[in-house]
């Protein structure tokens, strides 16, 4: 049944301006139902780096640095749109 109903559904996942993360399901099933949720980049970091989530997804140090790296690239695009916008960065 689960394959009948996402063979003709796909999934939206959009970065909102506040850092949200949402991701909605498009398709026959959506529009019965609600199928759309969201979770902040933060917690979705906090949640990857907790303990034992590191441990069960085996993440190697070389791993979260390159994923440290990433965000902080990340916060400088921000900073960066701050800036262009006129506001003052930290």
């Amino acid at each position: 049944m689960e394959r009948a109903v996402l063979e003709n559904a796909s999934v939206e996942i959009t970065l909102l301006g506040d850092g949200e993360i949402a991701s909605t399901v498009i398709g026959p099933a959506s529009d019965c139902c609600s199928a759309r949720t969201s979770v902040s980049i933060d917690r979705l970091v906090d949640t990857f780096v907790a303990g034992h989530n590191l441990h069960k997804e085996e993440a190697t140090e070389v791993e979260l640095r390159t994923l440290l790296g990433r965000l902080r690239r990340s916060v400088e695009a921000v900073e960066h749109s701050i800036r262009l916008l006129g506001g003052k960065s930290k």
